[in-house]
């Protein structure tokens, strides 16, 4: 081995000797042993390295030489420096303890920023995928982190290099100047705590990095930033950042399902109600047309419904179906109807309750309202007149219909098919003006192109004998015949507006023909005077001709005529069948009130003709 092998190791082994006895010196000092490990540690030490301990406390040389004198003028300046170096540094704790604590922190630290900066990494991938403007951003100023961080490793790792070199260089001077020994030992722990802060030099890099990134920014990530940071951590940030998200987006598609759940009620409903509101109107209000339906013996109002869907009379047979339930129509007749597509479900219900023909006829071309209350006179010129059209006529006239009213052969041929209804009728001889007066129902019918004056009386005598049926019994027990029925209620309608007076005119009518007083009615003198269905003033109720030889004269006559003087509505029909029991023998009725005032005497009627005509007549 060579001088200077030996040299080398001698030096290495020497700092290495150094190091570790200033460091049991320094731990013994904080535990309080120094003493006690000075006088142990004295006993180890060879003689020569305790006169080498020694040396700073001889008494300064008297005599210089120029060998020792430059030496020797630096001492005091070196000790200054390291009075400076200590009180920056000042090692009241172990050295090793203090290495191990700064190395616990920059790990910890390294590993926070690592974490923050994986958390970032994750949080810019979120952003990219919420925002992909951001993405742009991000890849524009990616080159610019890259190169922040390889300048902070690059700083970090020449920090590192310097701070090695001068720990190097502090121990060598150490070998060979043990004078600098007399400051103090722990001042070769000097370039290790040094060392020591080249992680926090790196940290603080790596953050004016950072904060030149940021500055480099979009104001979008800068704001992001800004509200990360205000948050406690990491954890906050990821908390209040995803899952406030995750919530907000279910919210979200669950407040889009239960819109378009109530967007779908809503228009089912709103489709049903619209729906269900046209099939409850006509099919089509212009056409005015009609077609012929054959209800079938014992059809349900479901079968009916659906046939009239297949005739094109009505939009759905299943609304028709539940409407004839809630309307509670139950009476629906089997035959052969003529029905339009402008007919509503009332109308067209209606009509199936008062019952078809046994043979089918032709469709109507439009209808014929015969009203309440008018003589078959006034009842020839209304079939002439179409009520479906302003103005329209019907293919029947006036004529044609008082001949088949009047013909013989067609008035037997009508007694064979009513027998029930005409088995009372007045003969020809007996005074009647027209036999089949008061017999033609009021009410509106159809007719067609195919419709005679002869086939439109038929239609009308099947319509009374139709009303008719349910009482014919009452009739035949009551002891009075089809033709004083209807002769009685023709003088109701006209001597009574309302059902309580009508039921009051036919009690006293009833009283009156008990006692065998004449009936005394204004209207049938009317009637014989050819007046009655005019305009009656008051002047001309008051002034009737009672002496008028005519069997229509119920002044001069007792019963109630030879028949019936119009053609009575079905109230008027049903207060004759059920009059109110009084008292009243007399009544007078005001024709331009149409109020009626009843007297049980004379005394009481000859008042109320006093008050209510005589008194009238004079203002």
């Amino acid at each position: 081995m060579s001088d200077k092998d030996t040299t080398e190791f001698s030096r290495e082994s020497f700092k290495d000797r150094i190091l570790r006895e200033l460091e049991e010196a320094n731990k013994a000092k904080s535990e309080g042993t120094f003493e006690n490990y000075s006088k142990e540690n004295e006993k180890a030490v060879m003689p020569s390295e305790i006169k080498k301990r020694e040396l700073p406390e001889i008494e300064p040389r008297q005599i210089a030489t120029p060998f020792t004198q430059p030496i020797e003028d630096e001492i005091p300046a070196r000790e200054a420096e390291a009075q400076a170096m200590l009180a920056a540094f000042p090692l009241d704790e172990d050295p090793m303890k203090f290495r191990e604590k700064e190395e616990a922190e920059a790990q910890a630290k390294a590993e926070a920023e690592a974490q923050a900066q994986a958390q970032a990494q994750a949080q810019a991938q979120a952003q990219e995928a919420e925002m992909p403007e951001v993405l742009a951003e991000e890849q524009e100023y990616g080159s610019l982190r890259e190169k922040l961080e390889a300048i902070a490793m690059q700083h970090q790792g020449q920090s590192y290099s310097r701070r090695a070199k001068r720990a190097e260089n502090e121990a060598d001077k150490l070998v060979t100047e043990p004078e600098a020994l007399e400051v103090h030992p722990e001042e070769a722990e000097i370039p290790a705590v040094e060392a020591l802060k080249a992680p926090e030099e790196a940290t603080a890099v790596a953050g004016e990095a950072m904060a030149l990134e940021a500055e480099e920014a979009s104001p979008r990530q800068r704001r992001a930033r800004s509200s990360e940071e205000s948050s406690d951590g990491p954890k906050a940030k990821k908390s209040k950042k995803s899952k406030p998200k995750k919530r907000m987006t279910a919210g979200r598609i669950i407040a889009v399902i239960a819109v378009i759940l109530i967007l779908l009620i809503a228009g089912t409903g709103f489709y049903g109600y619209n729906y269900v509101k046209a099939g409850l109107q006509p099919l089509n209000s212009a056409d005015k047309s009609y077609k012929t339906v054959n209800i079938i013996e014992g059809s349900s109002s479901k079968q009916i419904g659906l046939s009239l869907e297949k005739a094109g009379i009505i939009k759905n047979g299943t609304i028709f179906q539940y409407y004839t339930k809630f309307k509670n129509y139950t009476g629906f007749k089997s035959g052969f109807y003529n029905l339009s597509p402008s007919m509503s479900l009332e109308d067209i219900a209606n009509n199936l309750e008062k019952g078809g023909t046994k043979q089918a006829v032709a469709p109507s071309l439009g209808k014929i309202t015969i009203p309440e209350g008018f003589t078959l006179a006034q009842i020839a010129k209304q079939v002439t007149v179409d009520a479906d059209k302003k103005n329209g006529k019907t293919n029947i006239s006036t004529e044609a219909f008082m001949k088949a009213a009047q013909d013989e052969s067609f008035i037997n041929k009508m007694k064979t098919e009513f027998p029930k209804l005409l088995e009372s009728l007045p003969a020809k001889n007996t005074g009647v003006k027209y036999q089949l007066e008061g017999y033609l129902f009021p009410a509106t019918y159809d007719y067609s192109k195919e419709t005679t004056a002869e086939s439109l009386i038929e239609q009308m005598l099947s319509a009374t004998n139709e009303q008719l049926k349910p009482y014919y019994d009452q009739i035949s027990q009551s002891g009075q015949s089809v033709n004083e029925i209807l002769s009685l209620a023709a003088l109701v309608e006209k001597e009574a507006n309302n059902d309580d007076d009508r039921r009051n005119v036919a009690g006293t009518f009833f009283n009156r023909i008990a006692q065998g007083m004449s009936l005394d009615s204004n209207s049938s003198i009317l009637y014989a005077e050819d007046k009655l269905g005019d305009k009656t003033t008051l002047k001309d109720d008051a002034t009737v001709d009672t002496s008028l030889a005519s069997p229509y004269n119920l002044y001069a006559n007792t019963g109630t005529g030879p028949g019936p003087i119009d053609s009575p509505s079905l109230s008027s029909i049903k207060a004759v069948l059920s009059p109110a029991h009084t008292d009243n023998l007399y009544f007078v009725a005001d024709v331009t009130t149409g109020k009626v005032y009843f007297a049980k005497t004379l005394e009481e009627q000859n008042a109320n003709v006093q008050t209510y005509v005589n008194d009238k007549l004079k203002q």
